[in-house]
């Protein structure tokens, strides 16, 4: 069944804000359902679009289903737009916050459900932050959209929240190269993790952080891109030789930033 798409309104967000802030008190009530449809609580979006109450296997799957439905509008009206996103979040409620083993719903940060359009905290959207990645990115960064609708793993905070880095192109395909297994089809156990162990995610962001002062890395494809990181990154490369990433990167004739 298809429902009209509609934007909360104050009134709609606080009244959202108020029933994360009763699941957080241990509260097992219902979510306002009301407030999607009750013109007291939110209005139509502009364009009349429709969206379904469907189980998504996963933020991929999700964010091309919304990018498909939003691509007939301008941007301006979907990107930051705090009430559409708000009202999505409140409409997927059961996929953004399942209950868990104890038949309780943990809401966690208001920003996780209310759109906080503040570049440093978009991101944390469990809606469109994954929606925002597919955007720039396409199918091209399953690192970043791998997992359910209600998790966040290290890869999509680390990454995700520096905008240097979430809008590259080149950055983000090197690091799926490095950290996405696409044999299995889910991130690489290991680099992953809060360390700064040779090749791990955070060594990576030190070292394109640097490499950033001297390449102009928005230039780059993601081979060219792998080819400028140090030894410590060979266990986590694909399975072409660093020596054929070079020559191709040569070949292309990418040069250094010039300042």
């Amino acid at each position: 069944m298809a429902y009209a798409v509609r934007v909360l309104n104050e009134k709609g967000l606080q009244t959202f804000k108020l029933y994360l802030a009763d699941l957080r008190e241990a509260s097992t009530g219902q979510p306002p359902w009301e407030i999607l449809t009750d013109s007291e609580y939110s209005g139509r979006l502009r364009g009349e679009l429709e969206v379904e109450r469907r189980v998504f296997k996963d933020k991929l799957e999700m964010a091309k289903y919304l990018h498909e439905k939003f691509s007939t509008l301008p941007a301006s009206q979907i990107e930051s737009n705090i009430g559409l996103w708000s009202w999505l979040s409140l409409f997927y409620f059961y996929q953004v916050c399942p209950m868990n083993n104890s038949g309780k719903r943990i809401p966690g940060q208001d920003s996780r459900h209310i759109l906080d359009p503040e570049f440093r905290r978009y991101y944390r959207h469990l809606l469109y932050g994954p929606y925002n990645i597919y955007r720039l990115h396409g199918e091209r960064a399953p690192l970043l959209l791998y997992g359910p609708l209600d998790k966040t793993s290290k890869y999509y905070e680390e990454l995700s929240s520096r905008q240097g880095f979430v809008t590259n192109q080149g950055v983000i395909e090197a690091a799926n190269m490095l950290y996405f297994d696409s044999r299995l089809g889910r991130p690489k156990y290991g680099p992953g993790g809060i360390t700064r162990k040779p090749g791990t995610l955070l060594r990576y962001i030190d070292v394109v952080q640097q490499l950033d002062l001297t390449y102009d890395l928005y230039n780059m494809m993601g081979e060219e891109v792998l080819s400028l990181l140090p030894s410590e990154f060979d266990e986590w490369r694909p399975k072409e030789s660093v020596k054929t990433l070079l020559l191709n990167f040569i070949k292309k004739g990418k040069t250094r930033r010039t300042k």
